[in-house]
């Protein structure tokens, strides 16, 4: 399971650095004047950063409190991940790129990541109660 969070918090977070520059990129990067989209996009770079930074400190934790909280702590970097394009703002006409590519490729990843770590949260969980039994 710590592998789970750890590759799942780190490759998500991979993915938020990677694709508002390079896979599907914000208006700016594509050649448009600086817009909301731009900050957005900036925005989710930090989160992809603090998210890759939860991946890499879960490699090394041992306790199961100390997982369930890195993991808890992922979902809610997803969640502010989620909420940011809406927050910072970006072009809400249909021919912009961050439009039709970067935001809905932002709340897959966002959502997917998520779900995988609330299972794992759940997994250990009932793991962790299960032990306790006699």
């Amino acid at each position: 399971m710590k592998k789970l969070i750890a590759f799942c918090a780190f490759a998500g977070g991979l993915l938020l650095v990677l694709l508002p520059r390079y896979i599907l990129p914000a208006c700016e990067y594509v050649g448009y004047a600086h817009m909301h989209c731009g900050d957005t996009a900036r925005a989710e770079f930090m989160a992809g950063a603090v998210l890759m930074a939860i991946g890499i400190t879960t490699f090394f934790l041992e306790r199961r409190l100390l997982l369930i909280t890195s993991a808890v702590t992922a979902i809610i970097v997803y969640g502010v991940s989620f909420w940011l394009p809406d927050k910072i703002g970006y072009c809400m006409s249909s021919r912009m790129p961050c439009n039709y590519g970067m935001v809905p490729g932002i709340r897959f990843i966002d959502t997917i990541g998520a779900l995988i770590l609330i299972v794992a949260v759940i997994n250990l969980v009932r793991t962790s109660q299960k032990k306790r039994i006699p």
